[in-house]
């Protein structure tokens, strides 16, 4: 039971609440981030739920004294309420559903299971179903995408603890994975990158950064190191809260390469985008020994973004008069694309006769406007 359910099942059980929460303005070594005020006694305590109903309820081992206002005979109310809100939370929880019926009970009659019964008990059939059905609800309650069950360590997990006899194992709960385990693992990958650390002082390492955005759409800086060995993540910093202007950028770059050492680093990789370059140069200006790199791949993709969108200028006439029907069939597949997608009846009859899906290529990826056109000639 969760301390939070429990409280607000608490507090709608009494008429006025016995206590206040008042949230720190200063952090506070121990305790959390939250301070409550007994109305009985009128002392401020840290800590969360778990420490008021110890201090009220009076129950020892949870690091509070109790409460000395309230009587013997408040506390057995006290004590009436908690059972009640707990009985209250244990209603309201999910009730189990069994399991789907085995096949072989259902579709097999007593005379072909009693033929078949050692078969059956050598090779453990039913406890074999039943695990398939306990982990095929487990993927159904929680959501979770099928593909996972192509995971190799998914497989090697299931493997282990059906040939290792642990008796008495539960499954790690929330706060030993996202804490303990975790760290374990963080530790391990740690270790098993080290010969990629060592590998930088030999021929140098490359530093590419790149900006990027994660689910929840926060403006990420990525840093990663490329060396012999292979690339090596370093870090993402959250830039939220700042412009991405040119001083800002160099001063992330700045610290990357001291992270890793000057005499280490032979170049910064980024895109073209004009305050990357211009952050390059006051990297290159204070780090004469570190140069600036373009991406490559950026530079392309910008050069085939000019052909397949040429525009009419005087700078660029002679582009235009030369790559303008690369344009004019670029627009003419966007139209088709968009006419197929925004009527279900086209896409349907679309989807009868092809196999191949329409690409809807993000206009970040390299040569979108190529990859779209090969893709039409292809459903052609």
């Amino acid at each position: 039971m969760s301390s939070e359910s429990v409280q607000n099942n608490f507090e709608e059980s009494v008429d006025k609440p016995l206590w206040k929460f008042v949230t720190k303005k200063d952090k506070i070594e121990g305790g959390g981030n939250l301070e409550f005020q007994c109305k009985f006694c009128k002392v401020l305590f840290s800590g969360s739920y778990t420490r008021v109903r110890a201090h009220l309820l009076k129950i020892s081992g949870k690091g509070i004294r109790f409460c000395v206002k309230v009587t013997s005979t408040k506390l057995e109310e006290l004590k009436k309420l908690d059972s009640e809100s707990t009985l209250l939370h244990e209603s309201k929880k999910a009730k189990s559903i069994p399991l789907p019926p085995l096949s072989n009970a259902s579709e097999i009659d007593s005379r072909k299971r009693r033929a078949t019964g050692p078969l059956e008990k050598a090779f453990n059939v039913n406890a074999r179903e039943t695990l398939d059905l306990h982990i095929a609800r487990m993927f159904f309650s929680s959501g979770l995408p099928f593909h996972l069950a192509k995971n190799p360590y998914f497989v090697k997990a299931f493997s282990y603890a059906a040939n290792n006899y642990i008796d008495g194992y539960i499954p790690p709960g929330y706060n030993k994975l996202r804490t303990t385990l975790l760290e374990k693992e963080k530790q391990h990958v740690e270790r098993m990158l080290e010969p990629t650390k060592n590998s930088r002082s030999g021929k140098g390492v490359s530093i590419v950064s790149d900006g990027w955005s994660d689910p929840q759409r926060r403006p990420l800086l990525n840093f990663m190191a490329v060396t012999e060995s292979g690339p090596m993540f370093l870090k993402a910093v959250d830039c939220s809260d700042e412009i991405k202007e040119k001083d800002y950028v160099a001063k992330q770059i700045r610290d990357v390469i001291r992270e890793v050492g000057l005499s280490n680093v032979v170049q910064i990789v980024t895109d073209n985008a004009p305050v990357c370059k211009a952050a390059g140069l006051l990297i290159e200006a204070e780090f004469p020994s570190v140069f600036w790199t373009p991406c490559v791949v950026h530079t392309l993709n910008l050069a085939l973004k000019d052909i397949c969108a040429a525009k009419n200028t005087k700078k660029n006439n002679f582009v235009y008069q030369e790559c303008s029907w690369i344009t004019q069939i670029a627009d003419d597949v966007s139209f088709i694309k968009i006419f197929i997608v925004n009527h279900h009846m086209r896409l349907s009859i679309f989807n009868k006769f092809n196999t191949l899906k329409l690409l809807n290529v993000a206009p970040t990826r390299f040569a979108s406007t190529i990859v779209m056109l090969k893709r039409f000639r292809l459903l052609k």
